[in-house]
């Protein structure tokens, strides 16, 4: 692309989406005069806290979509992963007790414990740093907010893909309890109660929520001997207390615990193919011991061992809101303690030939202050503080059993345990604002800046236990590195007429540099940096009955962060740069006040930019043209991996009024994505090719509106559906393995609300 080609095609797109928003207002207008007899209902306003105060959706200039707890059931949306599924520009995956999630081509997905992510997630305004924190899903939510782009400014750390919002629901004015019983296929059952309400009359209001969950597993699993199981199921617990106090009426103190316990063993790699296939030697000391592979994708595996997930995840934060006049100042406490500690058969056969055991103690800290001036209409403006402080110690090990065979050693059962361990501390702060100024009536210029520093430091504790080259151990602290980022942000909002917002940003995100602890690595990799250029419409027309938002993105990124599996280590190296651009359209339309569809799709087109990097599973005899290092490929033009060029979602939802009988709703949803890379070497088996994701629901909701009971289908057309891969160390032969989404799923839910 040439010089300024895209800053025009952004001028470009903003000019048409003011003239298409102008001209569908005006259609609307005509649409209202020519159907009086049309109930005047439209399409709900939305408010939400995605610019760190409330603003409505359709007046935030960001591209943002917003769920409530409502639309989160009616899609049977119960977490992240199925919230990836039907959001246009997200892919997530569940991965060995993590939450690997992407935004527009941009995230991070680690094979070892301890990485980070580059999307953030935050909970009601805690931004928790461990992929861990997501997978507890979205228990007792208000509602679930997706900002994409990057957040540099207001978002800050590890935030350059975007970032996850949950809001939980709150305690209320009055006595309220809600319940629910889910039972479904593979004996899912599911039983949630909350209580709300206030203790001391407007004084003190308290809501605490607790949810069970228990299925059995999707995968069948050989034992030695021919015996049966079934694992990759699911076992956990959910609780949350709230408390809401109100000191005076300038003082309010909002304390949220909560805790989260899974034991199961849903932790599951899938043989894929053979990959590299770069050591015989394992292929033949399987197959010499009994030991055969599963068909690639099979649900079908064997296993001589026992695999375990336990995930223990709990918090408590304490937000002071102060009103100093028409100000206001926010205190935000935080503490949450993340601990994913899993065990599983990596080898996929009875032999015990390759196992990996994962763990993180992971503890952080932070403190947050707000100040946030009036919105005057004219002039407004947002400050803040933050600091952030984490320890994580980090186990990653690896039972090889066939390697004093592969080496002619004798025979010992203890042999060899692949220790990848290590630790890692960061102490990051930062100081940032954001203001919006009335230039006229109808344009605003917003302004924004966040400078962060952030030091980093740990250790390496690397060790082939009871492996005869004590010289292969990597056993070295960190030399302590400090990096430091000022992020900025200029946009200009118009406000075409009261339907019609057209917007313009430029900003910088910035993802911290730091140290690949657990391998041969004791050198920091460099931080992730990147400019985005976007200009984007919103509006709502023909009287608030069709919504549409439509925005263009540029993203100019450089030093990726880049993970291969280079022999038995795992590499992280800075990719030279990338360009990533797309176009998005998300809405809603109310059809009739019984009828509504809402829709999305985007196309992405991100690739590598002068970006020479070795294959470490290919290697090649000499440099592809435009590199000068051994073994290097040139990735100019290659996909990035998460990043399909197409995707799309829609959804209907129909609302039958049965009168005194109480009404039904009925709701479908699908999403069609072409095909993703899952390295950056474009290599087809490494990949996922085009699919399509169909779920149903039905529900009855009683006259009293104080029950309900639904029924539902996911994945209905059992798609089989990788949603994270890797090769697996040289020493068990370079094959593939992927993780895979959930299977057909179904079931009835029954609630109660009074």
């Amino acid at each position: 692309m040439k010089t300024g080609t895209m800053p025009s095609l952004l001028k470009s797109a903003g000019y048409a989406a003011l003239l298409v928003g102008g001209a569908l207002s005006v259609s609307g207008q005509s649409f209202a005069q020519t159907n009086d007899t049309v109930d005047t209902v439209g399409l709900e306003d939305i408010v939400i806290t995605a610019q760190r105060r409330e603003s409505s959706l359709q007046a935030t200039a960001m591209a943002v979509a917003s769920l409530s707890g409502d639309d989160l059931a009616q899609r049977s949306i119960a977490d992240i992963e199925a919230l990836g599924q039907l959001s246009p520009s997200m892919n997530v995956a569940f991965y060995q007790g993590e939450a690997q999630i992407f935004i527009r081509g941009i995230g991070y997905a680690g094979v070892i414990g301890g990485t980070d992510s580059s999307t953030a997630l935050h909970v009601n305004g805690v931004y928790l740093s461990r992929s861990s924190a997501a997978v507890p899903g979205f228990f007792d939510v208000e509602r679930v907010e997706t900002v994409r782009g990057p957040q540099g400014t207001l978002y800050g750390r590890n935030a350059t893909g975007g970032s996850v919002n949950v809001i939980s629901k709150m305690p209320t004015d009055e006595f309220s309890m809600d319940a629910s019983l889910l039972v479904g296929n593979y004996d899912r059952y599911q039983v949630f109660a909350a209580a709300s309400g206030p203790i001391v009359e407007d004084k003190l209001r308290v809501r605490a929520a607790v949810q069970l969950e228990d299925r059995d597993g999707y995968t069948v699993v050989t034992r030695p001997g021919g015996s049966k199981d079934r694992i990759e199921d699911k076992s956990d617990i959910t609780a949350r207390l709230t408390l809401d106090y109100k000191a005076s009426d300038t003082l309010d103190f909002l304390l949220i615990g909560d805790y989260y316990r899974a034991d199961d063993s849903a932790i599951v790699w899938f043989y894929n193919g053979p990959g590299a296939a770069n050591n015989p030697f394992y292929r033949d000391y399987l197959a010499d011991n009994g030991g055969a592979l599963p068909a690639p994708g099979s649900r079908h595996i064997s296993s001589d061992i026992t695999p375990f997930n336990k995930l223990e995840i709990w918090g408590v934060s304490l937000k002071g809101t102060l009103q100093l006049g028409d100000y206001t100042l926010t205190s935000l406490t935080a503490y949450k303690k993340t601990n994913p500690y899993n065990f599983n058969d990596t080898d996929l056969t009875t032999v015990n030939a390759f196992t990996q055991l994962k763990e993180e103690d992971h503890r952080q800290w932070s403190q947050e202050f707000q100040l946030v001036s009036p919105d005057t209409g004219n002039f407004s403006w947002i400050l803040g503080l933050y600091y952030f402080h984490e320890k994580n110690d980090i186990r990653n090990e690896y039972f090889l059993n066939h390697v004093d065979a592969l080496f002619g050693f004798p025979d010992d059962p203890e042999c060899c345990l692949l220790r990848l361990n290590g630790s890692t501390k960061t102490d990051a702060f930062a100081v940032f604002g954001e203001a919006e100024y009335g230039l006229t009536d109808r344009l605003k210029l917003v302004l924004g800046g966040r400078y962060s520093t952030e030091k980093r430091d740990g250790s390496n504790d690397l060790v082939f236990v009871d492996f005869l080259t004590p010289a292969l151990d990597n056993v070295a602290p960190f030399d302590a590195k400090t990096f430091n980022a000022f992020t900025p942000k200029v946009g200009l909002n118009f406000q075409a007429n009261d339907e019609v917002l057209v917007y313009a940003s430029a900003s910088r995100g910035f993802k911290s540099g730091g140290f690949n602890a657990g391998s041969y690595q004791n050198t920091p990799f460099d931080p992730e940096k990147i400019w985005a250029y976007e200009a984007g419409i919103k509006s709502d027309l023909f009287d608030r009955r069709l919504r549409m938002n439509l925005s263009a993105f540029y993203y100019d990124y450089t030093d990726l962060q880049v993970l291969d599996v280079e022999g038995q280590n795992t590499i992280l190296r800075n990719a030279a740069k990338s360009v990533i651009k797309g176009v998005e359209l998300e809405g809603k339309a109310l059809l009739t006040p019984e009828f509504e569809i809402d829709f999305g799709a985007t196309y992405l087109d991100g690739a590598f930019k002068d970006t020479c990097l070795a294959d470490p599973k290919y290697p090649l005899p000499a440099p592809e043209p435009g590199c000068t290092a051994p073994n290097q490929r040139n990735l100019d033009g290659s996909p990035l991996p998460r990043a399909p060029k197409f995707k799309m979602v829609l959804g209907a939802q129909y609302t039958a009024d049965l009168g005194d009988a109480g009404r039904v709703i009925l709701r479908g949803d699908y999403s069609l994505q072409s095909r993703q890379y899952f390295n950056a070497f474009k290599i087809e088996e490494m990949s996922q090719k085009k699919f399509g994701w169909l779920k149903a629901r039905v529900t009855y909701v009683a006259p009293s509106e104080t029950w309900k009971i639904a029924a539902f289908v996911d994945n209905i057309t059992n798609e089989k559906v990788k949603t994270s891969m890797t090769y697996w160390a040289d020493l068990a032969d370079g094959i593939t393995a992927s993780v895979l989404a959930p299977p057909r799923t179904y079931g009835v839910q029954a609630s109660l609300s009074f």
